[in-house]
């Protein structure tokens, strides 16, 4: 249908639909310091977190209204019927469409003889590279998330929001790895390290389908050895299977719009809400494909064979908007009944800054994601790629099978944004640009192919900057193996140590310290029961962190034990040892005072 079936008063209709979105979607942050802008005395008390969650549920009740009314005009009479029709027809066009989408891909994955080689040994070294380090010492946070949702009942997992730690897709796939496969950090780690190789190909593929075979291989290349991809694909978090997603729904965004294909439109929707189930700020790259495709509407050829008008085109955008956002409401529904709206939204611990410290907070990031993008890579190598950058402009029209640039589409989206919500953007919840960058470069690089004299030097440079990026990871990783964190080196020695009866002692540790020893605790067959001070105990271990650098955080053994320790009374000093001295991690261990021990709990357990 035409929009010329609209009139103006669908008109009006149509944009109230759209700006009830905005205090819909829009954060708590943003709401509050918009209403102490508007209060005479600059503090607006009256708008509560509770109030606005009320606020929201009126304004999506009128998004429905207006919008319905908006869709019953459009699809009225004979349009309607046929809308319908093409609706229920939607299931079979999806089965039809597989077959056509496997075939071009398996296609794609035969290329010419000398690229695939080169494809192989990149993906080989990029997934070396990995595994060396999927061993390396627990982190806090990953090691947090591991222990409290990764341990816990599935549904605990998908519910509980206390922290914006639960990157909740990946908290499932720990847990499934958890409860069903087993428990030692490295499997843990998996699903990140699966997104981190596969990455690999996913960028080789968008650099196919975007630009040319120079880009795509040098694309893969710098994504296989770029230092910050490398540590969270080793790091259990969420950030990695987002730029995975990330690069793949684009993929799927630029094969749809070419081919018109079912299944990857459905495709796109699905890994689309995984993305936001995965991390919120999966608003930001799909808001880039969303922009992406409507400027291909706006300047849509009309002597496209694919596509009949761009009416159709626009019609298959607002579908998978629409569905992708109805996805992702559908699975964070656990998470939004028990945890509340308020928790998700509103949280402090990802919500804006204030506006008098925006500009200066925005610098500081900028700065911190340069540093983490060119970090342990060679000065020359982050210049090329900078350069790279560069001619990707430059070259645009020359290097891009797209009229369309993604980049440029991704930027207008943040940038209308970004100074909407004034985010703190740490370099990590960024790290969905960096191989959006990489390929962005490698297509300026491949612009070195149509200067006729440099033609044939081309791939010198490129070849040059991967194998020296590669080199320099390859050092840094060479000796992680044989790497012991005091964590575990910690455990070891208790295991050690007490043999049967370590199932019997108290392990104390600071809030900051305890999450990586939980974990490898668990993985070397300790009970829970051994961080709990109020169950009986003979034996007493300290673990002292003298590096502490968290905001109050213990590094002494007298503030330890006063803090999270059971008691003076409970403790025989005069036994103390002194088992581990790192200078990380100090492990003490002590009697237990078997007289207050029995007192208090009336047990206290024999050494074995």
């Amino acid at each position: 249908m035409n929009k010329k079936h609209l009139s103006f008063i669908d008109w009006i209709f149509a944009a109230a639909a759209l700006v009830c979105l905005v205090p819909v979607f829009c954060p708590y942050s943003a709401i509050k310091s918009l209403g102490d802008r508007l209060a005479s005395d600059g503090e607006l008390e009256s708008l509560t977190a509770q109030r606005v969650l009320v606020l929201r549920g009126v304004f999506a009740f009128f998004f429905l209204i207006f919008a319905g009314m908006v869709l019953w005009k459009l699809f009225a009479g004979e349009s309607r019927r046929r809308f319908f029709q093409s609706l229920f027809r939607l299931p079979g066009r999806c089965i039809r469409d597989t077959k056509p989408f496997f075939k071009d891909l398996g296609a794609a994955f035969r290329p010419k003889k000398a690229e695939f080689w080169l494809l192989l040994l990149i993906l080989a070294a990029g997934v070396t590279v990995r595994a060396l380090q999927v061993r390396t010492p627990l982190m806090h946070d990953e090691a947090y998330s591991m222990a409290i949702w990764g341990r816990s009942d599935l549904l605990f997992a998908i519910s509980d929001y206390h922290l914006p730690n639960n990157h909740v897709f990946h908290s499932v796939l720990v847990n499934l790895i958890y409860h069903h496969i087993g428990k030692s950090p490295a499997l843990l780690r998996m699903p990140v390290f699966l997104s981190g190789s596969l990455l690999i190909l996913a960028v080789w593929l968008l650099g196919k389908l975007f630009y040319n075979d120079f880009a795509a291989l040098t694309a893969a290349g710098l994504t296989a050895f770029a230092p910050f991809l490398i540590f969270y694909s080793v790091n259990a978090r969420g950030y990695e299977i987002q730029a995975f997603l990330s690069v793949l729904t684009v993929g799927l965004a630029v094969y749809g719009k070419r081919k018109q294909n079912i299944f990857s439109w459905f495709l796109l929707i699905l890994f689309s809400g995984l993305n936001f189930f995965t991390l919120p700020i999966a608003l930001y790259p799909f808001g880039g494909i969303c922009v992406w495709l409507l400027l291909n509407v706006i300047f849509f050829a009309p002597e496209n064979p694919v596509w009949r008008s761009r009416w159709q085109l626009m019609k298959y955008l607002i579908f998978m908007g629409l569905a992708v956002s109805a996805l992702s409401m559908l699975l964070y529904v656990p998470l939004l009944r028990y945890s509340g709206w308020d928790s998700f939204f509103g949280n402090i611990y990802i919500g804006g800054t204030e506006a008098s410290t925006f500009g200066e907070t925005m610098i500081s990031r900028l700065k911190d994601n340069v540093q983490a993008f060119t970090e342990t890579l060679p000065v020359f190598v982050s210049a090329v790629i900078a350069l790279g950058l560069v001619l990707s402009l430059i070259l645009f029209r020359k290097t891009s099978r797209e009229k369309i640039s993604y980049g440029l589409s991704l930027l207008l989206w943040m940038a209308l944004l970004i100074p909407f919500q004034k985010p703190n953007l740490w370099p990590r919840t960024l790290l969905f640009l960096h191989p959006f960058l990489l390929l962005f470069a490698s297509s300026g690089l491949s612009g070195l192919c149509l200067v006729q004299r440099l033609k044939r030097f081309a791939a010198l440079p490129a070849a040059v900057v991967i194998l020296a990026a590669a080199v320099s990871q390859f050092l840094i990783a060479r000796d992680v193996p044989g790497v012991v964190g005091p964590d575990e080196q910690a455990v070891r020695v208790i295991q050690e140590r007490e043999g049967a009866n370590a199932g019997n002692i108290l392990f104390v540790t600071a809030a900051q310290d305890n999450a990586p020893i939980w974990i490898y605790a668990d993985e070397y067959g300790f009970p829970p029961k051994i961080f709990d001070k109020r169950l009986p105990f003979n034996t007493v271990y300290a673990f002292v962190n003298p590096l502490n650098d968290s905001y109050l955080g213990p590094q002494t053994l007298e503030d330890l034990l006063a803090r999270f320790g059971p008691g003076e009374s409970f403790i025989d000093f005069d036994s103390a040892e002194i088992l581990m001295d790192d200078s990380a991690g100090i492990l003490y261990r002590f009697n237990g005072r078997e007289s207050a021990i029995r007192k208090a709990y009336g047990d206290f357990p024999e050494l074995e």
